[in-house]
Formats: C-alpha cells, sequence, structure tokens
C-alpha cells in the first residue's frame, strides 16, 4: 500500500510540473514547483525502500551463509 501511495505522490508530481510548465504567461510557476517538489519527495521515498530491500537481502545472504558453515 505504501508504495501505491509513492506513484501516485510520483504520477500527481509528474503531472502538475507538466501542466505548470504549459500554463500561459508564468501563471503555473508555483504549481511547477510544487510538482517538482512532489517528484523529489517521491524519488527519495522510492530510495529508501530500495535501499531497505537492499539491507534486508544482505542480511538474509549472511544467515543463508553462516547457516552453512
Amino acid at each position: 500500500m505504501f508504495r501505491g501511495y509513492v506513484a501516485l505522490l510520483f504520477l500527481a508530481g509528474l503531472a502538475a510540473a507538466v501542466y505548470g510548465t504549459l500554463l500561459p504567461g508564468g501563471g503555473g510557476t508555483t504549481l511547477a514547483m510544487v510538482g517538482a517538489a512532489c517528484l523529489g519527495a517521491s524519488l527519495v521515498l522510492i530510495g529508501i525502500v530500495l535501499l531497505r530491500e537492499g539491507e534486508q537481502d544482505l542480511k538474509q545472504a549472511r544467515a543463508r551463509s553462516d547457516a552453512g558453515r
């Protein structure tokens, strides 16, 4: 469920950044900045998830190698 929220945050940020950039007369500058902030936050959360999964895989590999000794 957490991944769904992160994906939603990423897509909403992407949409806001693109739509804000396309608005005429600079009216979407704030929207584009909010979209960029959402994209950045979602990328940080994705990185945290990937690091956590990598850490768990490393622990499992160490446990298997210790069990084999």
